[in-house]
């Protein structure tokens, strides 16, 4: 990646709301889980790796920042979906069939789309 790239995607990231981040992970990890999938079938098993790892670190990131004090209910809720996630990213990885992240994409995308509404209302 070029340095201006680079320097775009720092400078988007420090200047997006909370929200616009959550969103930006999420489609970050969508896009992995996406391209492990394509992999697979291509039988790019490096490539499939890559993915997979990419988008277990994302989930971590997501379920690590977690405000357990500030909205312990939700965030109980979303930990245990993250923690379904990574669960399938794993099973992905030890059988070797990017298949299996399927339903961690279904559950993934379902919560993108909540964090999207959750931004146009917030406008």
């Amino acid at each position: 990646m070029s340095f201006a790239a680079i320097q775009y995607q720092q400078t988007r990231v420090s200047t997006a709301s909370p929200v616009q981040v959550v969103i930006s992970l999420y489609e970050g990890a969508i896009r992995f889980l996406k391209e492990a999938i394509l992999a697979q079938g291509a039988h790019e098993l490096g490539r499939r790796g890559v993915a997979l790892s990419r988008a277990h670190a994302i989930v971590t990131e997501l379920r690590v920042t977690l405000d357990h004090d500030r909205a312990p209910e939700l965030s109980a809720q979303l930990d245990g979906l993250y923690d379904f996630v990574i669960d399938r990213i794993n099973a992905a990885t030890r059988g070797g069939d990017a298949a299996l992240v399927e339903p961690a994409l279904r559950v993934l995308t379902s919560l993108h789309s909540a964090w999207v509404e959750i931004s146009r209302r917030s406008v």
